[in-house]
């Protein structure tokens, strides 16, 4: 996945950031799984060497290749966690194929990783999926994994063993169809406690979701103006404080609109209110994250340039003049707008405004009285 790649819709980045969480879990899974394999190989787990040996390295493989996959396509990809997630069922399933009662936890797992997708119908979808492995690892695991009955004798052995010492000694009676009590009677109670998980997930998730939505909400308008939608004020002092001294060059462009109150006294406030969002309108259309529009006055806006090109903000500057131009033609109105620049280091980032302020009002002097 890229580095810090910029995401048109939140909804892109949100899904990238899934993905890459299900990438560092699933490294702590297979660091879990090797440790489990060592513990076995030096004796302190009561497990068959050999099967530990083979499901560790059917897991471990596994789960790197999965991290491949999430490193090579962009994580913003929707369709790539339904992958992650059958995959992570699939190979649970497989563990607990062999391992049995050992594992059997494993099954909740890929509800915990659909759970942090936000979404409810991944969760359900993947408990769909999920119940499938359910049955078919439980069949797979009472005829060829451990026994569950290692528990009680100091054994390691799997179903065929104790077959053969119940028919030869103990003379039990034998169930005649399994296959018919593994599938009723093991995957539906299973089926039912991961339906539980799911349903608290997906309630967690719901929870989660509306609030941080909220709290987005809450933070925009904190920091943003009500009339304009660019940053004000309060946003502009602390991004001053905590932010810019940290970039190495900052630009800032000073805007101030000309003549405001003779357009209030003539054309009325609601045609100043028009001109001074046509204004922050025009500024928006170019903003993004290293070029931030901040309003610090009623007709007084600053545009903030992080790291720009050699006369990045010379060339941003004759662009918003030319798009104030057009659209003061298209809608037969005067826009007249002082404006002026600096750029330096970003540690002295209150001089560089003043800087620019002080060029915006050597513009306003030229232009006095001028139609831009």
């Amino acid at each position: 996945m890229k580095k810090n790649p910029n995401y048109s819709d939140p909804m892109d980045e949100i899904e990238a950031r899934a993905n890459n969480y299900s990438a560092k879990a699933l490294m702590a899974m297979v660091l879990v799984i090797v440790a489990v394999w060592v513990l076995t190989v030096t004796g302190f787990f009561i497990i068959d060497k050999m099967m530990m040996t083979n499901i560790a390295i059917v897991s471990v493989a596994g789960f790197l290749s999965l991290r491949a996959l999430l490193r090579i396509f962009d994580n913003s990809n929707r369709w790539l966690k339904y992958v992650v997630l059958a995959v992570i069922c699939l190979l649970c399933g497989t563990i607990v194929s062999a391992l049995s009662f050992h594992a059997v936890l494993l099954y909740a797992l890929p509800l915990i990783f659909a759970a942090q997708y936000s979404r409810q119908h991944v969760i359900w979808c993947t408990w769909l999926f999920n119940i499938i492995v359910v049955a078919a690892s439980s069949l797979i695991a009472f005829f060829y994994g451990m026994c569950d009955l290692n528990i009680f004798f100091v054994s390691m052995a799997n179903r065929s063993y104790f077959m053969e010492l119940m028919e030869n000694e103990m003379c039990l009676a034998l169930n005649p169809d399994p296959v018919f009590i593994i599938l009723v009677y093991a995957t539906i109670p299973r089926a039912m406690i991961l339906a539980l998980f799911a349903y608290m997930l997906s309630k967690i998730t719901e929870k989660s979701r509306a609030e941080a939505a909220q709290i987005a909400r809450d933070k925009t308008i904190s920091e943003t103006d009500f009339v304009t939608g660019v940053y004000n004020k309060n946003k502009y002092a602390q991004m001053i404080n905590d932010h810019y001294p940290k970039v190495p060059i900052v630009a800032a462009v000073f805007w101030d609109i000309n003549n405001l109150k003779e357009v209030n006294d003539e054309l009325g406030h609601e045609m100043g209110d028009k001109v001074i969002i046509k204004l922050a309108e025009t500024l928006l259309s170019k903003a993004d994250d290293t070029h931030r529009v901040y309003r610090v006055g009623g007709d007084e806006f600053l545009t903030l340039i992080e790291n720009p090109t050699p006369n990045e903000e010379d060339t941003y500057e004759a662009e918003i003049v030319k798009l104030l131009s057009e659209a003061a033609e298209r809608a037969r109105v005067t826009i007249s707008v002082a404006h002026g620049n600096s750029r330096g280091r970003g540690i002295d980032i209150t001089n560089i405004v003043n800087e620019a302020d002080a060029a915006m009002y050597v513009c306003k002097r030229t232009m006095k009285g001028e139609i831009v």
